[in-house]
C-alpha cells in the first residue's frame, strides 16, 4: 500500500500554530512526509492530530442551527440553507452528512498507528490514543444529531476489506458507539488545559449532552419513554458533576467577552475553536454576516438620523438578525416587585405605562405590504416611559450583550437606531435606499469582536473564536436531566447559575415541574443563543414530550419549530410599537414540522442504492 502523506502546507500551518515544538519537519523535505515520519514523536504525530481537530468545525457557534429557528430571521429566509429545513424542502435524496467516513478515517489512524509507535511512550500514548478516540466520537456525534445513525469503523480499512459496510440499527446503538468513546477519552486524556484542544473535561462536558441526545432519541421512532431512573440521566449528571466539581473552571461574570476578543480565553470556556489573524479575515467569520451596509447617503436619503460620525464604518453584508421571538424571552425586572423577572410586556412599569392593542398611525409606524400586527401600543398620556425604558432599563443582561436593538449602545463608535426614519432600520430596505439591513432591526453583538482595525469588512485581518462547550452549557445540561428526574429543587439551582451570573437577573424560584421546564428553555435559548444549541434541544424537548414540549405528546410537534418570526417597529419619538409577522421578503413564513419524520433527516438515497447494508432508510423519507 501507498503511504499516507501530509501536506507541505498542513504542517507548516499547524507548527505555526505551536511555536517551541521541534519535531523532524525541521529537518525533512517538505513537499510529503511518510507514516513512519509521522509516527515517530509524540511532537510528530501531534500535528497530523491538530489537523484532525477540523472535525470540532461541525459543533463551532455562529449562525449554525439558528436559522432554522426563530431565532435568528435570515436574508430573503434563505441564510444557510435553512428555509429548506423549515420549508420542509427537504427529501430522501438531501444529504445532511452521513459520509464522515474520511474524518473517521484520520481518527482511527491515530488510534492505531500511536498504538503501534516504537517511539512513543506508554504514557503518551494513553493520551494521544484518547484524543483520537475524543475525535472519533465528535465526528459521529455530528452525524448522529442530525442522522441518529452512523457506518461504525473502528479499525483501519484496507483495500482487501469489504468495504460494503452496514449502517448502525437505530440511533440508541449508534450513541452507544459514541459514548464509549469518549468513556475512554475521559480516562486516558490529561486535566491539562491547553486553548482548543481535549482535555478530561471537555470530554465530560460533551458527554454530559450526548447522554440526553441518546436518552431523547431512545426507541426511535416510537416514543422513548424516558424513566427517571435511566442509566443515561445518571450518566449525564455524573459527568456534569466532575466537571463542576474537579474542572477548576467558573462561570464568567462578562458574559458577551466570552465571545469576543476580550474575554477569548475566559475561565468559563472548557472548548473553543480559534483562529488566528495570520490566516484569518473578517469575511471567513461570522462578523460579516452580522453587520450592515450602511452609509451616510443612504441614511440621507432615506431622510433617517442620526448620521454616523465615519461615512464608512460599516460595508458588510448583513444576513441575518435577532428575532422579536427571542427578544421576547429576555426578561425584566419588575419594578413593583424586584424579586420578580418577567417578559418585558408582562412587568407593572410596561401595564401602567401602555395602551395596548390600540391602532397606531401609519405616520406614526407605516405598515408594509403582506405584514400583519400582532401586538401594538401606545404610550399612555402623561407617562414618563418609553418604549425604549421599558425594554432596556431592568432588563436580562445577557440582551444588550447579544444583541443591538434600537439606541442600546455603541458599535464601532455609532449609535445604531433601528426606529422607523432611524440609521439602520429595515425600512431603508423596504423603501430601496439600502440592500444590507437587518429585517429584524435588530443585529447581533455576540460573537463580534470590538477591536477589529479598522472595522469589520471584507478581507480584514482578525482573530476569531468559537466557543463549543462551557461551564453554563454544562449546568445547563445539569439541569435538563434533574428534570428528567423530575428533581425540580436541583434542576432550578442549576439554571440559576445562568441566570444569576450571565444574565443578572433575581433567582428562579418555581416549584412545579412545568414552571420549572419554561424557565429551564427561556433559561438555555438566551444563554446559548448562537451557539449551535437551540435547534438540537428544540428536537430533543420534542422527544421527550409532556412538560418538555407544552404538553404534547412525546415525539410530536413543536410549536417552536412552527411559529412565524415577528419583528417590533418602533416609532421614531419611541412612544409607540408594532410588532408584526409576514413574508419579509420571502417564505420565512412558512414553518412547518412534520412529527413523523423531521426528527432525524434521511440518509441520502444515493448512499443506500449503493450499499442496501446502509438502509433501510430512516422512518417515513
Amino acid at each position: 500500500m501507498k503511504k499516507n502523506t501530509l501536506t507541505a502546507i498542513t504542517i507548516l500551518s499547524l507548527l505555526a500554530a505551536a511555536p517551541g515544538c521541534k519535531t523532524d519537519f525541521d529537518t525533512k523535505p517538505y513537499d510529503k512526509i511518510g507514516e513512519d515520519v509521522i509516527w515517530r514523536s509524540k511532537a510528530n504525530a501531534e500535528t497530523f492530530i491538530f489537523s484532525t481537530y477540523s472535525i470540532m468545525n461541525n459543533f463551532a457557534g455562529g449562525p449554525a442551527t439558528d436559522p432554522r429557528t426563530t431565532n435568528t430571521l435570515g436574508f430573503d429566509g434563505i441564510y444557510g440553507g435553512a428555509s429548506a429545513v423549515f420549508n420542509e424542502l427537504t427529501d430522501r435524496n438531501t444529504d445532511m452528512g452521513f459520509n464522515n467516513w474520511a474524518a473517521i478515517r484520520r481518527c482511527n489512524q491515530i488510534i492505531t498507528k500511536v498504538a503501534e509507535s516504537a517511539e512513543i511512550s506508554a504514557n503518551d500514548k494513553t493520551a494521544l490514543i484518547a484524543e483520537g478516540k475524543f475525535l472519533r466520537a465528535m465526528s459521529y456525534f455530528s452525524v448522529a444529531r442530525s442522522i441518529g445513525r452512523i457506518v461504525w469503523i473502528d479499525r483501519l480499512l484496507t483495500p482487501e476489506d469489504d468495504l460494503r459496510l452496514p449502517s448502525t440499527a437505530n440511533p440508541t446503538e449508534t450513541y452507544a458507539y459514541i459514548i464509549k468513546d469518549l468513556e475512554d477519552a475521559i480516562a486516558g486524556l490529561p486535566t491539562t488545559k491547553v486553548a482548543g484542544r481535549a482535555n478530561k473535561y471537555a470530554a465530560a462536558a460533551l458527554l454530559s449532552e450526548v447522554c440526553l441526545q441518546a436518552l431523547a432519541y431512545k426507541n426511535y421512532p416510537a416514543a422513548p419513554a424516558v424513566a427517571a431512573n435511566d442509566p443515561l440521566l445518571d450518566k449525564a449528571i455524573a459527568n456534569a458533576q466532575f466537571v463542576i466539581t474537579q474542572g477548576g473552571y467558573a462561570m464568567e461574570s462578562d458574559y458577551g467577552g466570552m465571545f469576543n476578543e476580550v474575554k477569548a480565553t475566559s475561565p468559563e470556556i472548557i472548548f473553543g475553536i480559534y483562529r488566528k489573524s495570520i490566516n484569518t479575515t473578517v469575511d471567513g467569520t461570522p462578523m460579516q454576516l452580522y453587520t450592515p451596509n450602511v452609509n451616510n447617503d443612504r441614511i440621507s436619503q432615506y431622510g433617517g438620523s442620526p448620521a454616523f460620525n465615519s461615512n464608512t464604518t460599516f460595508e458588510a453584508w448583513v444576513q441575518h438578525g435577532p428575532t422579536q421571538n427571542i427578544a421576547d424571552d429576555y426578561l425584566v425586572v419588575d419594578q413593583a416587585d424586584p424579586a420578580k423577572a418577567l417578559p418585558w410586556d408582562e412587568t407593572s412599569q410596561f401595564k401602567m405605562a401602555m395602551n395596548e392593542g390600540v391602532s397606531i398611525p401609519t405616520d406614526k409606524i407605516p405598515v408594509a405590504g403582506g405584514e400583519t400586527a400582532v401586538q401594538t401600543g401606545m404610550i399612555k398620556p402623561g407617562s414618563t416611559e418609553t418604549v425604549w425604558t421599558l425594554t432596556n432599563i431592568g432588563r436580562d443582561a445577557r440582551w444588550k450583550a447579544s444583541i443591538i436593538s434600537d439606541s442600546t449602545d455603541k458599535h464601532y463608535g455609532e449609535t445604531f437606531t433601528t426606529c422607523i426614519k432611524g440609521n439602520t432600520t429595515r425600512w431603508m430596505k423596504i423603501n430601496g435606499m439600502a440592500y444590507y439591513v437587518s429585517l429584524s432591526n435588530m443585529y447581533w453583538r455576540k460573537g463580534m469582536y470590538t477591536n477589529v482595525s479598522p472595522r469589520p469588512y471584507v478581507g480584514i485581518p482578525t482573530d476569531y473564536h468559537y466557543v463549543v462547550t462551557r461551564l453554563g452549557r454544562v449546568y445547563l445540561n445539569l439541569a435538563e436531566a434533574y428534570l428528567l428526574k423530575g428533581d425540580v429543587a436541583n434542576a432550578v439551582a442549576a439554571l440559576n447559575k445562568t441566570r444569576e451570573a450571565h444574565g443578572k437577573l433575581p433567582a428562579a424560584v418555581v416549584t412545579t415541574p412545568l414552571a420549572a421546564w419554561t424557565d429551564y428553555k427561556r433559561e438555555r435559548r438566551v444563554d446559548l443563543v448562537l451557539e449551535n444549541d437551540y435547534y438540537w434541544s428544540l428536537l430533543r424537548w420534542g422527544r421527550y414530550g409532556g412538560n418538555a414540549n407544552h404538553g404534547i405528546v412525546a415525539g410530536g410537534t413543536i410549536p417552536e419549530l412552527t411559529e412565524v418570526p415577528r419583528v417590533m417597529d418602533i416609532s421614531k419619538d419611541r412612544t409607540a410599537f408594532s410588532i408584526v409577522t409576514g413574508q419579509f421578503y420571502s417564505s420565512n413564513h412558512i414553518r412547518n414540522f412534520d412529527h413523523t419524520r423531521r426528527y432525524l433527516f434521511p440518509i441520502a438515497q444515493s448512499y443506500i442504492d449503493q450499499n442496501p447494508k446502509f438502509g433501510p432508510q430512516n422512518a417515513n423519507w
